[in-house]
């Protein structure tokens, strides 16, 4: 491969990853699970003094109260000269984009074969992304990008440099501390050398992500409560953790398993054959005989150290599949945290696997590339079946309740015939995104939202798992609320005390009443 495009990404490249995120633009509401509550959060955010959306009646924001700035206040920004919608949808879109991007950029800061940055494109789409965890995914560019810059910085140290660094460590921290916890890991073995005394140098653009850190230890609930969770809990709720046993059977679900049918799995059985064909081979000299180094620039060449790197970083991965099985499960709110730990894995592998020889190399990169252009027709198409044949009239139901209402929602029907997890059970927080007001359920109770209901204009508080058992709530406990939206269900008014409602939308999937 020639010197100038292990340099600089080359256009097929570019064009792959681009191509990766096709599913994401194809319809108008994605299958992620927590997407609506994000944008009902970004949206308090960016209207909140707007008294068309009538924001202040019912909530405080405190963004404080968060880790997850970094994504909320890009969205806010971006929320100044495009629609909201458009500005979460382009996050995350650049989450999945510039994942294998950053994994380039650590693969050629280390001096490994660039090609090894199209695994990532294989787990893409994955359970987290799905889920919604944005920042999460965000975190993780972060971390990728931010130990090439950390290796960088050892080999040649220049003050932008070192300014950059800190920059993206703080930038990590404030958008998910467990990417950032293994970065941290990282800059400090890359930091170690024969000098003690540089050491506390090499690591000081850590010091603002880490006063960062402390601050929110130690004035944050969600920070106290995700320390307590680490240390095995304390007084009050407990850490929840699986047996080993199901852990392994359960982390294909964590991985790209997020689409029903067997092609998905199959796909993922695929990508797990070619890592494992490609450590394999390293164990095998003859496989590795014209393997050629990617070539560094001049004053980054020093053979000794960059191997001493790699060698340092191999812990990293590991340390996550370790902490997959021993970490908890959940704790309190805070779910899912071992079973993030896969995919980190996975991704913090690849910088260190073994060269191969040119032939080898480009066969794992064509098998890598023809899963993804099947992984990506494959989600394409449930992505657009979601869109055109289950999500069916909600643009109507949303149009019958006037703008900044209290609405709540109840989700018979959570889950999708395309797409695994429950894609509609926060389907209610778009009103709250597009019209204002109020809604339930809400992830304004959660200790790591960035903002929270008024104790003097709130909602009844409701037990955890609340929104997973709408068939639990009765008429008597909606008395708060202007507007009920049901999906697939009866629904407390046309089964306890119709006279008490009256039906303003009737839909294939949607039904929306009006409380008296």
């Amino acid at each position: 491969m020639p010197s100038r495009a292990l340099r600089s990404p080359n256009g097929a490249f570019l064009l792959l990853c681009a191509l990766t995120t096709w599913p994401l633009w194809i319809p108008r509401y994605l299958p992620i699970q927590d997407l609506p509550q994000h944008l009902a959060a970004i949206r308090v955010i960016h209207s909140y003094a707007d008294p068309a959306f009538g924001f202040e009646r019912y909530f405080e924001v405190d963004l404080f109260r968060t880790q997850y700035l970094v994504y909320y206040l890009a969205a806010h920004l971006l929320g100044f000269v495009m629609d909201l919608e458009l500005a979460n949808r382009l996050l995350v879109v650049g989450c999945v984009l510039t994942t294998p991007l950053a994994l380039l950029s650590l693969l050629r800061s280390l001096e490994r074969d660039p090609r090894y940055a199209l695994f990532a494109l294989p787990l893409a789409y994955n359970a987290h992304l799905i889920l919604g965890f944005v920042n999460f995914l965000m975190a993780i560019v972060l971390a990728l990008y931010g130990l090439a810059l950390a290796v960088r910085q050892r080999r040649a140290p220049t003050r932008g440099r070192a300014i950059g660094l800190a920059v993206v460590a703080v930038a990590g921290f404030y958008s998910h501390v467990v990417p950032f916890a293994l970065f941290g890991l990282g800059c400090g073995v890359v930091a170690l050398g024969r000098d003690w005394r540089k050491i506390p140098l090499r690591l000081l653009p850590l010091l603002p992500a880490g006063i960062a850190a402390l601050a929110w230890v130690l004035a944050s609930p969600a920070g106290r409560a995700t320390v307590t969770a680490a240390s095995g809990g304390g007084v009050g709720p407990q850490p929840v953790f699986v047996p080993a046993a199901f852990a392994l059977t359960d982390m294909p679900n964590w991985l790209t398993d997020v689409l029903h049918g067997e092609l998905d799995r199959t796909l993922l059985r695929w990508f797990g054959l070619v890592l494992a064909l490609t450590l394999c081979a390293g164990a095998l000299p003859g496989l590795q005989r014209d393997a050629v180094a990617p070539p560094a620039p001049a004053d980054h060449r020093d053979g000794p150290l960059t191997r001493s790197l790699v060698r340092r970083l191999t812990l990293l991965g590991p340390l996550a599949l370790l902490l997959y099985f021993v970490a908890p499960s959940g704790y309190d709110w805070i779910w899912p945290i071992a079973q993030r730990c896969p995919l980190l894995a996975l991704l913090f592998l690849v910088p260190v696997l073994p060269r191969l020889s040119r032939a080898l190399a480009n066969a794992i990169a064509l098998a890598l590339v023809l899963i993804t252009l099947l992984q990506v027709r494959e989600v394409a198409r449930a992505f657009s079946a979601f869109d055109d044949d289950e999500v069916a009239d909600f643009d109507a139901a949303l149009e019958s309740i006037p703008p900044a209402q209290r609405v709540v929602g109840l989700i018979y029907a959570r889950g999708s015939r395309e797409v695994k997890f429950s894609p509609f059970i926060q389907f209610v927080a778009y009103y709250q995104a597009r019209k204002g007001g109020a809604v339930m359920f809400s992830f304004a109770d959660f200790p790591q939202s960035p903002f929270r209901f008024r104790d003097d204009a709130r909602p009844p508080r409701v037990p955890p798992r609340w929104e997973w058992l709408p068939q639990r709530v009765r008429i008597g406990e909606l008395s708060w609320y202007d507007y009920l939206l049901v999906r697939a269900g009866p629904g407390p008014c046309s089964q306890q005390l119709p006279t008490r409602c009256s039906l303003v939308h009737r839909g294939r999937a949607w039904n929306v009443w009006k409380l008296q």
